[in-house]
């Protein structure tokens, strides 16, 4: 299965994945919960899971969790971090998962990377009618009282960043609206924050696809210019806001014949 031409940028970014990328709260997990409706011990699909951010919240809430990530490096570190979860090599577009396997899917910022209509149509297959999906995106939070380094951090990045499938309209959504396996998409806004410093704020540039994915020359030029602004700004520990967007579907009740 072909992946998208920049996650290959992640291939060698496990450590840094890990290190510098923000989890998911309590109250993520409790809201994917509640809109799906998911009874106890739920089989959930955590599909595109990285080195396991959401995976280990899911665990938390004791689901029985399948993680699926075609990235060996990131999959190694998964098992490392969360060996209560199941790792599973695969891609979204062909899941290895039988039908009607589990309760839900669910992507954390991995969504936008998919051949959104082939994905839809494998979740289709793989969720129990009555199951759910849900589709989860972190964002931080701009505003006018977003601190200096913040907002120079952000448009250094901006510059860096080429074209990328995160910043399209509607992120690929509008394939579970036209899919007839799944009723409306629909989403709710939760605000949360979380505490990292320079290192962190570091790996976590270090980690976004488009950075590992420069030659090394230029990698390394980009984090010592990412470094520097941080050390110009006298950085130290900080609590960053965090939006974080979650859109769910309901599997219809009935077999389906497009599955």
């Amino acid at each position: 299965m072909d992946l998208h031409p920049l996650v290959a940028g992640f291939t060698d970014v496990a450590d840094d994945y890990e290190l510098g990328r923000p989890g998911y709260p309590p109250a993520v997990v409790d809201a994917i919960a509640e809109r799906l409706a998911l009874p106890p011990r739920a089989g959930i699909a955590d599909v595109g899971a990285g080195t396991g951010k959401l995976t280990r919240a899911l665990v938390a809430a004791r689901y029985e969790v399948v993680a699926v990530e075609p990235l060996a490096r990131l999959r190694g570190r998964l098992r490392e971090v969360v060996p209560e979860a199941e790792a599973r090599d695969g891609a979204a577009e062909a899941l290895p998962l039988g039908a009607a396997e589990v309760d839900a899917v669910v992507c954390a910022n991995a969504f936008h990377w998919f051949d959104a209509p082939r994905a839809v149509a494998e979740f289709a297959r793989v969720i129990r009618p009555g199951g759910g999906l849900a589709l989860i995106w972190h964002d931080g939070v701009e505003d006018d009282e977003s601190a200096a380094w913040s907002r120079d951090l952000h448009a250094l990045i901006q510059g860096l960043r080429p074209e990328h499938p995160a910043y399209s309209d509607d992120q690929g959504r509008g394939a579970v609206a036209a899919h007839p396996a799944f009723g409306p998409l629909t989403s709710v806004e939760l605000r949360s924050a979380y505490e990292t410093d320079p290192r962190r704020l570091l790996a976590h540039v270090a980690s976004m696809s488009w950075v590992g994915g420069l030659a090394p020359a230029e990698r390394d030029a980009a984090l010592r210019e990412v470094a520097l602004l941080l050390e110009r700004h006298a950085v130290g520990t900080v609590s960053v806001p965090l939006r974080t967007m979650l859109w769910t579907a309901t599997r219809n009740g009935r077999s389906d014949p497009f599955t």
